[in-house]
């Protein structure tokens, strides 16, 4: 088991999840992968470095089905082209080979096949999972030793996927039970879930039937607290292991996340102007702008004013405006506005200013 190096890439990759101050989630390690090899001999490398390059486009795309395309897998089948640099090292005996590759290259390349592109900025969801121990059933907590702990942590770091699990301290124990998690009773997960800052919460459940694994999982939005909580995705199957089922938990709520928050090339030139008030300084603005230029729906960004705290850009888009306010509105730095001054006034464009989609948020 590589347990202990296992939750320090995720540890690395999925940062200021408890802070205040954090933005849900930004990813880090989009460029790079750490694969298990036996030796460091030239094959062995070349066959290592093609799993790699596999896994860091299915990272910046989030589906496994990209590494079908012809252009991915002229790539793949050449990973030296894209690398930058590789080395090794030993991690509980075992040889570790870790690849970085061409960050822009990767996404060009996702972007020339017109194949989706999933951002540094990704929700982050939190997961309840009921699951047998022993013969004893449990909410698998963050401190966990199972090998189901390690396997999400694998997955999660793999598919680009921000989770965390709960702590299962005496808080969360007084708010939730396992047969809260098991009978999936949503209204009392979604209180006890309301202390975690995290978009959406899963609740999923595995169970040991005869030679095989049955599970569960439902997804649902943290957010809506109107009524009866519906999921947004449910799936259930049976698997041969709890390997398995951990993987196909993980893989369903990517789909998802890649359907709300990956963006192909539409083909148009669809733009928007992108109001931000609340800044304080010129540093700021260079934080603001570094945001927004990997932002996935974003295909590009140009000033348009700046007068007193606030700040204006064009921006050309890869999608629609609805696209882009679902990056917006997962960044906890942001608050839309609902009241907004009138617009201000622009140079002539090709597009009308009555044509343009004005989005006006709070920058904190």
């Amino acid at each position: 088991m590589l347990k202990i190096f296992l939750q320090i890439i995720v540890m690395s990759a999925l940062f200021n999840f408890y802070s205040p101050k954090a933005i849900s989630a930004e990813i880090g390690l989009l460029d790079e992968a750490d694969i298990v090899v036996t030796s460091r001999a030239r094959s062995e490398r070349q066959a290592a470095l093609k799993t790699a390059l596999s896994a860091v486009f299915v990272k910046n795309s989030g589906l496994p089905s990209v590494l079908e395309h012809p252009l991915v897998k002229a790539q793949i089948n050449k990973p030296e082209v894209l690398l930058t640099q590789y080395g090794y090292s030993e991690v509980d005996n075992e040889l570790i080979l870790k690849a970085n590759f061409d960050h822009k290259r990767i996404i060009s390349t996702l972007r020339q096949a017109e194949l989706p592109v999933w951002g540094r900025q990704r929700p982050l969801t939190l997961l309840w999972l009921s699951i047998e121990d022993e013969g004893e059933r449990n909410i698998l907590s963050d401190a966990s030793e199972l090998d189901t702990r390690s396997q999400i942590d694998l997955d999660s770091s793999n598919k680009g996927i921000p989770v965390i699990l709960p702590i299962m301290d005496l808080d969360d124990v007084m708010k939730i039970s396992v047969s809260d998690v098991r009978g999936m009773f949503t209204d009392v997960v979604a209180e006890a879930s309301t202390r975690y800052r995290a978009d959406y919460f899963a609740v999923a459940d595995m169970d040991k039937v005869g030679g095989f694994v049955r599970f569960q999982v439902s997804l649902f939005d943290k957010s809506n607290k109107g009524g009866l909580m519906q999921p947004l995705i449910h799936q259930q199957a049976e698997v041969l292991d709890y390997q398995q089922a951990t993987d196909q938990i993980l893989s369903t709520l990517a789909e998802y996340f890649v359907s709300q928050y990956a963006f192909a090339d539409s083909g148009n030139s669809a733009e928007t102007l992108l109001s931000l008030s609340g800044l304080q300084s010129m540093a700021q603005l260079v934080e603001i702008e570094a945001y927004l230029n990997q932002l996935s729906a974003i295909k590009t960004v140009s000033l348009s004013q700046f007068k007193a705290n606030t700040v204006t850009y064009k921006l050309e888009l890869f999608g629609d405006a609805d696209d882009l306010q679902k990056l917006l509105n997962i960044n906890k730095r942001l608050t839309e506005n609902t009241f907004v001054e009138p617009v201000i006034e622009q140079e002539p464009t090709e597009v009308s200013a009555e044509q343009v989609t004005t989005l006006y948020y709070q920058w904190h």
